[in-house]
């Protein structure tokens, strides 16, 4: 077997709804994802608008190249995936989790060439940004009533701005903690790696979203976890972000608040560079928990339990805010669309998107 990636051309916008990511897509294993959602070949065949029989067909034909069962059961049975088949559908999950940021990237480039192929007048808006699942409704927005095309690079929260001070980008996409001071205390390893980066009278910060982040579980929270110390449990596997993550930095606080040494959890030197590749993570079995987003959380439908909220903002040297392109984006987070998609997304609210708010008077070290 060998893998290969292409492209397609669509009639009007593409699909932006609310942490609706960006799918590499194959079309055996969005097979093998409705059996494993519907328990039926003949409802994962109506989920795909596909016959019974050539479903049937592309199965059989699948399992004689790959040599074993992909499901047990079917024609007239209820249909399950086999434990091959459960692999690779869970390996698949995982990896385009896990490259969701960079295929979004990808995409992005070859859809920004090819649309100022068609169209020269477009006004491009270079951004590096800490991943988050309301980008593509606010590049949609932006290109539908603005003819501005957000241009972005997924980095972290540092990074971005670390870009943005050295002019490779207009805008930064960052997350801080506010609503807990402590975790943005002066001498905090947020504060250690963002506060030299954000300048009084340089930058602007921009709302978008309150996010909840918080322990994803499996379904039901068989292992009974509630709070950080439970992580150092024996037989409890953890997945962890990336080093340098803002997700990291926050979960790195929140340690240190609850006295649980890092060397005590299983797991925690390991790296996803994604809320939904670590949801991923735990959904498959790989891990018993992680850290990250109840959106990312209720996508592979996980348990959730609540641990903190942050402020998702944009971050834009201040000379730069009165430009047509920064007054679309004001425009298109203040708008009602933008804010019904973002309430739409479990865990987000939108409400104070647009708003400019002082570095002075919102960050805890400042005060």
């Amino acid at each position: 077997m060998s893998v290969t990636l292409d492209y397609r051309f669509v009639a009007g916008a593409a699909d932006v709804r609310p942490g609706g990511a960006l799918q590499l897509q194959n079309p055996l294993l969005a097979m093998l994802d409705a059996i494993h959602a519907q328990g039926s070949i003949g409802k994962a065949a109506t989920q795909l608008n596909l016959s019974y029989r050539h479903l049937w067909g592309e199965l059989k034909r699948h399992e004689a190249a790959f040599g074993q069962a992909l499901i047990t059961g079917g024609q007239g049975r209820a249909a399950q995936l086999s434990a091959f088949g459960e692999r690779l559908l869970w390996a698949e999950k995982r990896i385009l989790a896990r490259l969701l940021p960079q295929a979004e990237s990808l995409a992005g480039q070859i859809d920004r060439e090819l649309l100022l192929a068609v169209d020269p007048g477009l006004q491009l808006l270079p951004t590096c940004a800490s991943h988050d699942l309301l980008f593509g409704a606010l590049r949609e927005a932006l290109l539908r009533d603005a003819r501005v095309l957000l241009d972005v690079e997924y980095v972290g929260s540092t990074q971005a701005l670390e870009r943005l001070n050295a002019g490779a980008c207009a805008l930064a996409g960052i997350h801080l903690p506010l609503d807990d001071e402590h975790l943005c205390r002066r001498g905090s390893r947020i504060h250690a790696a963002l506060g030299r980066e954000l300048r009084l009278g340089t930058h602007k910060l921009i709302r978008v979203a309150r996010r909840e982040q918080g322990l994803m579980v499996a379904a039901g929270n068989p292992l009974g976890l509630s709070t950080l110390n439970d992580l150092a449990r024996p037989g409890v596997v953890f997945v962890n972000r990336l080093q340098g993550s803002g997700t990291r930095l926050i979960f790195d606080e929140l340690l240190v608040r609850a006295g649980v040494w890092s060397a005590d959890i299983a797991g925690y030197a390991s790296g996803e560079h994604t809320h939904l590749s670590v949801a991923a993570n735990v959904a498959a079995g790989a891990a018993n928990c992680g850290f990250g987003l109840r959106a990312a959380a209720d996508r592979f439908g996980l348990g959730f339990v609540p641990l903190a909220h942050e402020q998702y903002f944009l971050v834009c040297i201040k000379d730069v805010l009165e430009t047509p392109a920064m007054q679309a984006v004001l425009a298109a987070l203040r708008g009602a669309a933008f804010r019904r998609q973002a309430a739409a997304v479990p865990g987000y609210d939108a409400e104070a998107a647009g708003e400019i708010v002082s570095l002075r008077r919102t960050l805890p070290w400042y005060k």
